[in-house]
């Protein structure tokens, strides 16, 4: 069975979108703070962020080279102030393309927008080893409506 790194290597071989790829980014952190900043102090909610927090499968920050990073929550707390007016592609990775994955990424876009304002979201997208069954096709209409782009890249 193919395992999610081997998907993202494949993705990124393939030079269909260039940049800069970074892994599980966090997001979340501005829904923390207004949920919970009134019963915790900032240090409390940056270790609830670190320990609950979502994360973005992968992001490419487009028009950047750098090697393919993994940063803990307080590294991309850090970067992403470098990242300001930059253009960035959003993806969920799933073995196979489902529904679950269309609102896994549409959730964390709505979370990476909210933590991240000043960081230009490009594109989002589902990156899926196969399409799968029948049901997969319905779920390829779906992420066409609200502009989520499917790139399926099992060889042939």
């Amino acid at each position: 069975m193919v395992r999610e790194e081997d998907i993202v290597r494949s993705f990124i071989d393939s030079g269909i979108i260039r940049g800069w790829f970074i892994r599980e980014v966090p997001v979340g952190l501005n829904v923390y703070e207004r949920l919970f900043s009134k019963a915790f102090s900032k240090k409390e909610l940056e270790t609830l962020f670190r320990v609950f927090s979502r994360r973005i499968d992968l992001i490419c920050v487009e028009d950047v080279e750098g090697p393919l990073l993994r940063p803990t929550p307080e590294e991309w707390l850090e970067l992403r102030r470098k990242l300001k007016g930059c253009n960035v592609w959003l993806f969920e990775v799933k073995r196979v393309l489902n529904a679950e994955a269309v609102g896994e990424i549409l959730i964390n876009e709505y979370l990476f927008r909210k933590d991240n304002p000043e960081i230009n979201v490009a594109g989002k997208g589902i990156i899926c080893w196969e399409i799968g069954p029948p049901s997969s096709a319905l779920v390829k209409d779906a992420c066409e409506v609200y502009g989520v782009k499917v790139f399926t890249i099992k060889q042939k």
